[in-house]
């Protein structure tokens, strides 16, 4: 090829390439905006998408060692192998996220999880690029609309449904990812067997998983409205009687006085002020949330930085068998683990 015609095909090549890789870009910005408590930031995206290119990369040369492993039954392999390891990939890091209480909602979930599939069809498709220069501008609108939302559909329904899991108090354990794996798996499996149209199946991804992305987000910011509006009534009512001293007439006051059968009362005092800290923090965590909703820049807090300080120093001095003991005073539930994650609480 000439250096003119390489320059004269340049503008076609373009678009090809906008083909490919904006529209998983561009539903990806979508649910961003969407986000209206903006519980995942630009910096926090940018990072899932690059571990949605690593994941793909990986799977590269996972699936080239997997082709030649099953050489003799390529087919099966793409439907079934395939499948299961690049959504094995793409869901490793939201496992890692909901481990860590550090995704706190569907809407969060969603939008990291898509943010993964994004990346990692954004990496997929370079390569195809790169390998199928002469590809035909269906195969692009194919892979554009329909593999790359199809990436990242899969791992963002995966990332709700074991983060919904998780929410119900029923633990950390493995099996709380299995559902939201087998649906991914499910889904990635039907697409590759190709047994409707490539323009038909573009068109049934790309016509459900936005609608049903957009759905799950209106019915979780319902639920965090409501947790909102709930768990600060809660925070400010306890806040209110521990500052006033009311908080040890109550059932749970009585119990902490009766730790100092078995505890210093220096050391019942340290539990009642982390008790104290982890209210506080709390309200703040759920006051940026509320200013964010409102539209208001929420600014880093020294006081905050703190008081997280102060808790971790209390919870030292309290020990392992003294915050055992203490446990049952505090809110239970991954969401108030979650408050102090946010606050950079480890």
């Amino acid at each position: 090829m000439t250096v003119t015609a390489a320059l004269s095909s340049l503008p076609f090549l373009s678009f090809k390439a906008s083909l490919a890789l904006l529209p998983v870009l561009v539903f990806l910005g979508i649910l961003m905006i969407l986000d209206s408590y903006k519980l995942v930031g630009l910096h926090r995206i940018l990072q899932t998408i690059g571990i949605g290119i690593l994941c793909a990369i990986s799977a590269f040369f996972l699936n080239s060692a997997g082709f030649r492993i099953f050489a003799a039954e390529t087919k099966a392999y793409l439907n079934y192998g395939v499948p299961l390891l690049e959504e094995v990939l793409k869901a490793a890091y939201l496992v890692f996220l909901i481990q860590k209480q550090r995704i706190g909602f569907a809407v969060d979930a969603a939008i990291i999880g898509f943010g993964v599939g994004a990346g990692f069809a954004l990496q997929e498709n370079l390569l195809y690029l790169g390998l199928l220069p002469d590809a035909t501008l269906l195969t692009w609108i194919v892979r554009g609309f329909g593999t790359a939302i199809m990436h990242g559909g899969t791992t963002a329904f995966f990332g709700i449904l074991a983060r919904n899991l998780a929410g119900r108090g029923e633990g950390r354990g493995p099996w709380i990812f299995l559902p939201g794996l087998a649906l991914a798996y499910l889904v990635h499996s039907f697409y590759n067997q190709a047994l409707l149209s490539p323009v038909l199946m573009t068109a049934l991804i790309a016509g459900t998983v936005p609608v049903l992305l957009t759905l799950v987000f209106g019915w979780s910011e319902n639920g965090l409205r409501q947790w909102l509006g709930e768990g600060f009534d809660r925070d400010v009512e306890l806040f209110r009687m521990i500052s006033t001293g009311t908080f040890l007439r109550t059932r749970a006051g009585k119990f902490l006085l009766s730790l100092t059968k078995a505890f210093p009362p220096s050391t019942v005092a340290d539990m009642l002020c982390a008790l104290r800290i982890r209210v506080e923090l709390a309200l703040r965590v759920k006051g940026d949330l509320l200013k964010r909703e409102a539209g208001f820049e929420v600014v880093p807090d020294p006081a905050t930085v703190a008081r997280l300080k102060e808790l971790k120093y209390l919870e030292k001095s309290i020990g392992p068998t003294g915050r055992l003991a203490m446990s049952p005073l505090l809110p239970k539930g991954s969401r108030d683990a979650w408050q102090l994650e946010r606050l950079g609480y480890r």
